[in-house]
């Protein structure tokens, strides 16, 4: 699994990030797609076997103060622990 960020863009009072995670054939196959779409906090798109995570980070929230790095560092990992959870339970 590669899990990378495709979009990143200011957005009035926060920012809109795409993660674009790329699944081996293997784990897609395991992947049960309506699962996917009931995911909270994120919009997802699939294109087999690319799977696109929308979300968006608002500056109001409390980790405001948080360096954007790190903030999009904890939303690949938030990414790549919801997926690793979907392709265990299959």
């Amino acid at each position: 699994m590669k899990v990378e960020v495709d979009s990143l863009n200011k957005s009035g009072k926060g920012w809109k990030i795409r993660i674009k995670t790329i699944l081996t054939d293997e784990e897609f196959s395991h992947i049960k797609i309506d699962d996917l779409q009931d995911i909270e906090d994120f919009q997802v798109d699939i294109t087999a076997p690319v799977i696109y995570f929308n979300t968006f980070l608002s500056i109001a929230e409390p980790w405001e103060d948080e360096p954007l790095e790190e903030l999009i560092k904890a939303v690949k990992l938030e990414v790549k622990h919801r997926l690793n959870v979907f392709l265990k339970m299959n």
